[in-house]
């Protein structure tokens, strides 16, 4: 086999694979959740009518081939709610209940804020409670007390 034959033999394997990858990336645009679920990307269509796919934290903008070759495992594109979303439901909550969007902003805020303070409380608790020597704390124990299961990771 001659390296040219090699080369486009190597480039149809690539070419397949973004085909494979991009066949189930996202078609509509909005903000999702990649396959690997710790990476995001927002998918949006520029005035010109090309796709944008701007990741956050990163000044460049990608493609649909290149951010479905970044695919990190086989799970689903999960859609995030963004921020028109989360907008467009505060405004229908405040309408519903009859409370001003400030205030019921605030009330969420609240909410937040004692989420957050519990839950920064059950790190310390646990911080805490831990041995000096932490070999004798399973992994698998603090994670489960985080409700994360080590096995789906």
């Amino acid at each position: 086999m001659s390296d040219a034959d090699s080369t486009m033999g190597w480039e149809r394997i690539i070419r397949d694979m973004i085909a494979r990858s991009t066949a189930f990336a996202p078609t509509e645009p909005g903000v999702y959740r990649m396959p690997c679920g710790n990476c995001y990307v927002d998918f949006f269509h520029a005035p010109d009518g090309t796709e944008r796919w701007p990741v956050p934290g990163d000044e460049r903008t990608y493609t649909r081939d290149t951010v479905a070759i970044a695919r990190h495992s086989d799970h689903p594109w999960e859609r995030m709610y963004t921020l028109a979303h989360a907008a467009a439901e505060i405004r229908r909550r405040a309408t519903t209940a009859g409370t001003p969007v400030h205030v019921l902003i605030n009330e969420l805020t609240l909410i937040v804020d004692a989420e957050e303070a519990a839950e920064n409380e059950e790190i310390a608790r646990i911080a805490r409670e831990r041995p000096a020597d932490s070999a004798e704390v399973p992994l698998a124990d603090l994670a489960r007390k985080f409700g994360i299961d080590l096995d789906e990771l």
